[in-house]
């Protein structure tokens, strides 16, 4: 029996400047299950990454409330969301977002070494990671000397670098600067790991053949969130009309 992980009850978030008010997301609500591979299926302006952003604690909503594992998110103080954030989300973005002056091996141990382990656990650990990623002969190159599907498994291995195995993996359009041969073999990497290690997983998009491999999908249109069924997206003129 699946076992509830985050419930969003009513979540809106809304940007607000003098000349104007921004409404991004409107009242959304869904729970995940520990296990679930979820896509957020959405055009680009959609609030795809604000939802993310919402969803790890990186902002804070307008109004509503995130639940994990039934403790209301944003009741946490600024460190506790920092510490929960470290200890289990993993974060894999489009462009990467490596340190340009580290090595793949030190890009991967810089999180276990804020984690606090020591160094010689941290390389050990990172030296295992990046063989899991197909990189064991990369370890010493430099983001300038990698390619960008290189680049985005050292990312991946970043992601995985917690004591143990992260809660929550998110996946911000992960295959969005890649080609589609070197994004097939990226989404098919971060699933494989994520059913490995028990991984709860939710990754943005907005092509359909990447939301396809997700075994459910919310499609964000109009600032709300709509559950879709699987044989919705064998009907592109349905989905082109939502979206």
């Amino acid at each position: 029996m699946s076992t509830e992980f985050i419930r969003v009850e009513n979540l809106c978030k809304a940007y607000i400047s003098p000349a104007e008010r921004l409404d991004v997301l409107r009242g959304c609500s869904f729970t995940i299950f520990s296990g679930d591979v979820v896509c957020l299926l959405g055009v680009s302006g959609s609030g795809k990454t604000t939802l993310l952003n919402l969803l790890s604690g990186l902002d804070s909503p307008t109004s509503g409330e995130i639940y994990y594992d039934g403790v209301p998110l944003h009741s946490l103080t600024l460190d506790q969301i920092y510490d929960f954030r470290l200890k289990n989300i993993g974060f894999i973005f489009q462009d990467f977002h490596l340190l340009e002056h580290f090595t793949a091996l030190e890009n991967v141990m810089s999180p276990l070494l804020l984690q606090g382990h020591s160094e010689s656990f941290s390389r050990n650990l990172s030296l295992d990671l990046l063989s899991q990623v197909g990189l064991s002969d990369k370890v010493d190159s430099y983001p300038d000397q990698l390619s960008s599907g290189q680049k985005q498994r050292v990312a991946i291995a970043r992601s995985l670098a917690k004591v143990p195995f992260p809660r929550l993996l998110i996946a911000d359009e992960p295959t969005g600067t890649l080609d589609s041969r070197t994004g097939d073999s990226i989404m098919e990497l971060i699933l494989g790991l994520s059913v490995e290690h028990n991984l709860t997983t939710i990754f943005t998009t907005h092509e359909l053949f990447v939301a396809k491999l997700a075994s459910r999908i919310f499609l964000l249109r109009g600032g709300k969130v709509t559950s879709l069924l699987p044989s919705d997206l064998n009907n592109e003129s349905f989905l082109s009309s939502l979206v």
